[in-house]
């Protein structure tokens, strides 16, 4: 019975099966293999949720993205003036700030939230985050998971019980290693994150 089918298929068509069939079968060798040896047991979605880009902003945008680089661009000494009542527009002042920290990062002078904006931001200001942690990278995270998520935590900066749930909850929505610590993979994951009600 498989043959009679086979020799119906198109030859183009048949061969294209057969390689994808193929093609699945070395991918699935290869990562049972490759997990096995590289790295510890994760949910599968982990990578998927860390290639996604990183979204990029200029004068004149608005969104809780911005809002979380003017709250890391102040925690390592760059301040953009940020106006608490309206925290969210990139604005020039937000401009000077990231085009002087792109300076000191000595990465392209573009005045935007750009990937290597992103990247040297993640790099110098998330280590591990978790119950017992406060400051102003906390309060960026609790910002990230109220507008995101629909939640209603206090951006005090304390992280606190309902932080860590947010964050679990978060974290196994994205498909990532749910520890309830928000690290880099986290951090990416969540400004990454860009299907939700604006």
């Amino acid at each position: 019975m498989p043959t009679q089918t086979r020799t119906r298929l198109p030859g183009r068509l048949a061969a294209l099966l057969t390689a994808g069939l193929m093609v699945l079968a070395v991918a699935l060798v290869g990562s049972s293999s490759a997990s096995a040896h590289d790295r510890p047991a994760a949910p599968a979605p982990a990578p998927a949720a860390g290639a996604d880009p990183w979204p990029e902003y200029g004068l004149g945008d608005a969104d809780v993205d911005i809002a979380v680089a003017k709250l890391l661009l102040i925690q390592i000494g760059f301040d953009p003036h940020m106006d608490l009542d309206r925290p969210i527009p990139f604005d020039a002042q937000m401009g000077h700030a990231v085009r002087a920290y792109q300076e000191y990062s000595g990465i392209a002078q573009t005045s935007r939230l750009d990937a290597a904006t992103w990247e040297a931001l993640r790099s110098e200001t998330f280590g591990l985050y978790r119950s017992g942690s406060s400051g102003l990278v906390v309060e960026a995270i609790q910002r990230l998971l109220n507008a995101k998520f629909a939640l209603h935590l206090i951006t005090d900066g304390l992280y606190g019980p309902q932080t860590e749930a947010a964050v679990r909850g978060a974290q196994d929505s994205l498909g990532i290693g749910v520890d309830g610590i928000a690290g880099p993979a986290t951090f990416r994951a969540l400004i990454t994150y860009q299907d939700y009600d604006r």
